[in-house]
């Protein structure tokens, strides 16, 4: 980017904003946020244009900080709210992260203010949010449907790509070939089910050359023995028999994950940091305080520090070791956890160096539990987003 220009970084979630926060700050770019404390992660609080004007709250004031700011990030919603920045300030170009989840509605008002946009993101991975049916969200008028306008339910990076490779044209869609997040040993399973086509490599940065893990204390018994030797595991857990309990829960499976996050603690040490060392996704939200709860007994207090939650509020997050917890009790739910994925995308996207995944099914149900990992549905070990393509 040359010195003179100026540009707008935005993503879907704040969570994803805060990653792109992390990676400014880490480069030494200077940024304004716009957004408010309560959605902000402390590290970037001081960023916030809020944060910035207290000294001088006049209007011209503000007016004059955010002229002389070349990067300006921010969630599209909360820039969709503040249509004012762009009286004050013209903008030379944009970047959209996860693209992919954005609808279009959501999207073509921001980017009539520009002059040029850059959306990065990844149809294979999660797609946008939508409660409607596809055959609801249906777009019927053959107009719409020459410039690849289908279904409401698609993002407007989904529909720009398809048109292009519809058209056979390149000149404006991108791939990154190059993966920095993940150990090869931990990215194999994704690049032969999912992107086989794309070839990923990795960049390498050193811990994707890695030849172990850095897990150096004595074993203490054959589980801690297999988080030293594998990058990628499945832990078969028990089905919950309590017969009052949802089936949004597993308490058995919730202690295996607390087991396995005491281990990960013990190994990583003083290097432990309950913001960058580990994270649990769970496809219920009434699972992670059954994990929380069984964290709790451990007496670590860094644990109950680390971030759980569902796959979609995780997308753009990033961690050393992930861990997925399946939750799974019954076979119907297999449908409802592979139902948002792609043949060739879901929630792997998130782990560097190690990754693992419980499940409750019995042995005798594991080729469904298979078939639905294949679908998007594993644990991992994660840094940067893994492969992205812009349009």
């Amino acid at each position: 980017m040359a010195k003179q220009q100026t540009v707008l970084l935005m993503s879907y979630t704040n969570r994803a904003v805060d990653e792109i926060c992390e990676m400014l700050q880490s480069n030494a770019i200077d940024y304004l946020r716009i957004g408010n404390a309560y959605t902000c992660d402390k590290r970037f609080r001081s960023h916030l244009l809020s944060e910035c004007i207290d000294a001088q709250p006049q209007l011209s004031a503000i007016q004059e900080r955010l002229r002389r700011q070349a990067v300006i990030v921010g969630t599209t919603s909360t820039l969709q709210s503040k249509a004012f920045l762009f009286d004050v300030k013209a903008f030379d170009w944009a970047i959209i992260d996860e693209a992919s989840q954005i609808l279009e509605p959501q999207l073509v008002g921001l980017l009539s203010h520009l002059p040029k946009f850059v959306l990065i993101g990844d149809h294979k991975q999660l797609p946008a949010v939508v409660q409607q049916d596809a055959e609801v969200s249906a777009v019927a008028e053959p107009l719409l449907h020459d410039i690849g306008l289908t279904n409401c339910r698609n993002a407007l990076f989904e529909r720009l790509i398809t048109l292009e490779r519809q058209h056979q044209r390149t000149d404006f869609v991108g791939t990154l070939r190059y993966q920095g997040r993940m150990h090869p040993a931990v990215a194999a399973f994704p690049n032969a089910m999912f992107y086989a086509e794309e070839q990923l490599q990795p960049v390498p940065l050193p811990h994707q050359t890695a030849e172990r893990l850095a897990y150096d204390l004595p074993t203490e018994d054959a589980l801690d023995e297999a988080l030293k030797q594998h990058r990628v595991l499945f832990i078969p857990s028990k089905k919950s028999h309590e017969v009052q309990a949802s089936d949004k829960v597993n308490w058995h499976e919730a202690q295996l994950v607390a087991q396995v996050l005491r281990r990960i603690h013990r190994f990583y040490g003083t290097r432990f940091d309950a913001d960058k060392t580990v994270g649990v996704i769970v496809p219920y939200r009434n699972q992670i305080a059954m994990i929380r709860q069984a964290i709790e007994p451990l007496g670590v207090p860094a644990l109950e520090n680390i971030s759980i939650d569902t796959v979609e509020r995780y997308q753009g997050s990033q961690r050393d070791v992930m861990i997925y917890s399946f939750t799974v009790q019954h076979r119907y739910q297999l449908d409802f956890l592979t139902a948002n994925s792609f043949e060739e995308g879901g929630a792997h996207h998130r782990p560097q160096t190690q990754c693992g995944a419980h499940t409750s099914s019995p042995a005798n149900d594991l080729h469904r539990v298979r078939r639905g990992v294949e679908r998007g549905c594993i644990i991992q070990k994660t840094h940067r987003p893994f492969c992205k393509h812009h349009a």
